[in-house]
């Protein structure tokens, strides 16, 4: 795994390797999980450039004018009116709208990614991808019982639907250009992994989703934005769950409880839901020490991780410090120090190691977003973490993803017989180990068990039972649940 000196930069891409992808970019948007993600399933990837032309509005400085677009794709405009130009500038600032919802299309076309609505939007790699979507394509690729996920032909099949609303408003760019031109064909890939724990719970979640939106569109009529749309959030949800999940899975870390504030103002349910979101980003922070731990094992470059002096004798002699980096032999002796301080502390030579090599790549290789502070980018982006205003965020669920959730736990059978509230909570905590206080006793235990209860100054015990009501009431207000005469609450479809 190492080399035989290692240094920060080593250490980190180690550790981005071992968890899949690359969690240290504020960049990443669902749109660049959705276009990593498509890009795997179908095996394809296509040509944007006149696209991207027609979306990137003149409100841009460095957009193609208007009256030269008009020069350029002459052969694709109808031309009435008495002026054209001004014409095309107002559809071209309508197609941003629809086309760049999430401020991902820049002057760089290289940088750019569509809001995409069907396979002619999936473009090649994109840094910003953080190699999310080719991750979950691994989850998703791995047969289990000789079978490969539902969710790829689910996906694949809504990517072929280019008849929907979006992509007939670009339809003439598109064929402009025969397909083979277009379209370039890389195949798909023979990646699979070993299965943990918790990405079996996100292969399982995906094939639920997949069975669900299949019963939707038979029921209600194809509708392949909305498929693309829940399967994008739940990748990014799913993302989130693997990160903060994954030192439990690989280190034996505990189980966060995930309480879900429904945003109904309880002191109480809001500060102990803020103290779960830290516990996420704490995980990812201990789930890094105890990899390097094991990447300073595996190296064997310590000559002995039982002794202090051994420890600081490999930082100051033997370890090397990023050609890319300023100010070298401060980072070394902020490095000692702080191996000094832990094992003051009572920390053992080799986790003070661990903590101190840790503190280093987050301040100086990952200074902008750090593993752990990935956790909130994919929480806001996927509408799990907020409010985006605030410094201090609890796990406050949208509405959108509180459906997907339900839909990736929740049975085609069970949605269309219906499920009570109570059975909605096991299923959460059982899966994702997500607390909406269906039951009080299990729920305030799981949280009094990590510390959260204690810590929360309020009456949570007795807002956990209001709180589940309003996320009932999040429920009722989609169409997804009802709320009968004598107070039972059930979840479904036809209920």
């Amino acid at each position: 795994m190492a080399k035989n000196i290692g240094t920060l930069a080593e250490i980190g891409n180690d550790l981005c390797k071992s968890l899949g992808f690359k969690p240290t970019s504020n960049s990443t948007k669902p749109l660049y999980v959705a276009n990593s993600l498509f890009r795997a399933c179908t095996g394809k990837e296509c040509k944007i450039d006149d696209i991207h032309d027609w979306i990137l509005s003149e409100r841009s400085a460095k957009a193609i004018p208007s009256a030269s677009l008009l020069e350029k794709y002459k052969e694709i405009v109808y031309l009435s009116g008495d002026d054209v130009v001004n014409d095309i500038k107002e559809i071209r600032f309508y197609l941003e709208r629809l086309f760049n919802p999430d401020s991902t299309v820049w002057p760089s076309k290289q940088s750019s990614v569509l809001n995409i609505s069907s396979r002619w939007m999936v473009r090649e790699y994109t840094k910003a991808e953080a190699g999310i979507g080719a991750f979950l394509y691994t989850i998703l690729n791995t047969p289990i019982d000789g079978e490969k996920s539902r969710a790829i032909r689910v996906i694949q099949d809504a990517l072929a639907d280019d008849d929907d609303d979006l992509s007939r408003t670009v339809k003439p760019i598109i064929v402009r250009e025969p397909e083979e031109e277009r379209i370039r064909d890389h195949g798909l890939a023979d990646s699979e992994i070993e299965l943990n724990s918790t990405a079996l719970i996100i292969r399982k979640g995906f094939d639920c989703i997949a069975d669900n939106c299949e019963a939707y569109n038979f029921k209600n009529g194809k509708n392949s934005l909305l498929t693309l749309r829940r399967m994008v959030n739940y990748a990014v949800f799913a993302t989130f769950f693997y990160l903060e999940d994954i030192n439990r899975t690989s280190y034996n870390g505990k189980k966060i409880p995930l309480l879900l504030d429904a945003g109904s103002g309880m002191g109480a349910i809001e500060s102990a839901s803020e103290a779960c979101f830290v516990a996420c980003k704490k995980a990812v922070e201990d789930y890094t020490i105890s990899f390097i731990e094991q990447w300073l094992t595996s190296a064997n470059l310590i000559s002995d991780v039982n002794s202090v002096d051994s420890c600081k004798k490999y930082i100051s002699d033997g370890f090397t410090i990023d050609a890319t980096l300023d100010d070298k032999e401060h980072i070394r002796e902020t490095m000692l120090q702080h191996i000094s301080g832990n094992c003051q502390a009572g920390d053992a030579p080799l986790l003070a190691v661990a903590k101190a090599i840790q503190f280093a790549i987050y301040t100086y290789v990952y200074p902008d977003t750090t593993p752990s502070d990935f956790c909130n980018v994919l929480g806001s982006k996927s509408g799990f973490v907020g409010p985006y205003s605030s410094k201090y965020k609890r796990l406050l669920i949208n509405r959108f993803l509180l459906e997907t959730i339900v839909l990736s736990i929740v049975s085609t059978e069970k949605l269309k017989a219906g499920i009570d509230l109570r059975e909605l909570g096991v299923l959460l905590r059982d899966n994702y180990n997500i607390i909406i206080g269906t039951d009080t006793d299990v729920d305030y235990s799981m949280l009094e068990e990590y510390g959260i209860a204690r810590a929360t100054p309020e009456d949570l015990r007795g807002e956990l039972p209001d709180n589940a009501k309003e996320i009932a009431n999040m429920l009722i207000s989609m169409g997804l649940a009802k709320r009968y005469a004598d107070g039972v609450t059930l979840i479904g479809w036809e209920v």
